[in-house]
């Protein structure tokens, strides 16, 4: 008898399923983007807070932040004069547990 994990490793993924997640660690795979979504994961933020966390100046961070946005990996609503980021698409969480998890086995 297959275990519930193996019964979920022994599925093949779709193409479309694939297609998505790739879209979205090919995004990922820059350190501040997933500082971003670290930061991101407690709560809405501004550029400048973002920007705080990355190190990088306002434009770059500003660039990663457009970058996620238009890949709609994350979601953004004005609040006065400031644009307020959030997560958008709920892979991306996953994407961060997964390289959680793999820290902790290699600790």
């Amino acid at each position: 008898m297959l275990s519930a994990l193996e019964n979920i490793m022994a599925e093949p993924l779709s193409e479309d399923f694939l297609s998505n997640v790739c879209s979205i660690v090919k995004i990922l795979g820059h350190p501040a983007r997933i500082q971003i979504i670290e930061r991101l994961e407690t709560g809405e933020a501004n550029v400048t807070e973002l920007q705080e966390i990355t190190g990088l100046s306002q434009p770059v961070t500003s660039q990663h932040l457009r970058l996620m946005r238009d890949k709609r990996i994350l979601a953004a609503r004005r609040d006065g004069n400031a644009i307020l980021y959030s997560i958008a698409d709920p892979v991306t969480l996953n994407i961060l547990y997964c390289l959680r998890k793999t820290r902790d086995q290699r600790a």
